[in-house]
């Protein structure tokens, strides 16, 4: 089986974990600011549509409309995450779809005018540019897509490549290990112009002396 059809397959079966660990507050970056950061970064724009890709058990969405009133659609390839953010959250829409039914179609279901489209910790395959294209296109005329994922250190440290997530922190659960593709920030610049994308401003969250995100804000190059 290859990388990128692992990523699914573990996510299926992490799905359970994953719903208790978010809703737990489990994680340590995300209780030190990358929750805050990703909320801060959306709400700023005051959006009236949020599409939120990956969106797990529904978490940012609902975080988001608390803040901003705004309406929202999320996807996740996992049936059992997208059915865990349906039951949270009855008023907006989640729809069960992999990326590369969304990049093959992206109006499947889904609609347009997206002040923001979010990547909360949801880009770990290694060919994204179709994704982020058929996202743009989802876009409105001033919307943006807003990423966030794990920073990647100084320039230059590693090179990119294949890495496995085994969760294991969370000591005792029983988590299906996650094959997920490193990029240096270099590479982020690369394949984000690829995908027609611009960077218009570019933050990395910290605390306690150490940084704990990537969070990128781009928008359509301009013709």
């Amino acid at each position: 089986m290859n990388d990128e059809r692992q990523v699914g397959r573990s996510w299926d079966r992490n799905a359970g974990n994953w719903t208790r660990a978010v809703r737990d507050g489990l994680i340590p970056s995300r209780r030190a600011g990358t929750d805050e950061a990703i909320l801060q970064a959306i709400a700023e724009r005051g959006p009236k549509r949020l599409l939120d890709v990956g969106c797990g058990e529904g978490w940012l969405i609902r975080a988001v409309v608390g803040r901003t009133g705004c309406a929202a659609v999320g996807i996740d390839g996992a049936e059992a995450l997208s059915a865990a953010a349906r039951a949270a959250d009855p008023a907006n829409s989640y729809l069960t779809m992999d990326y590369d039914a969304f990049a093959a179609d992206p109006s499947i279901g889904i609609g347009a005018d997206f002040d923001v489209i979010a990547f909360n910790y949801s880009l770990f395959t290694k060919d994204i540019a179709p994704l982020l294209q058929a996202a743009a296109s989802r876009l409105t005329p001033e919307g943006a897509i807003i990423i966030q994922t794990l920073h990647p250190g100084p320039v230059g440290e590693e090179q990119d490549g294949w890495r496995v997530e085994d969760f294991s922190v969370f000591a005792g659960e029983d988590w299906a290990a996650i094959p997920w593709y490193f990029r240096r920030l270099e590479s982020w610049c690369v394949v984000l112009r690829d995908a027609g994308l611009d960077i218009c401003e570019r933050r990395e969250p910290a605390a306690d002396g150490r940084m704990l995100s990537l969070l990128i804000i781009c928008a359509p190059i301009a013709c």
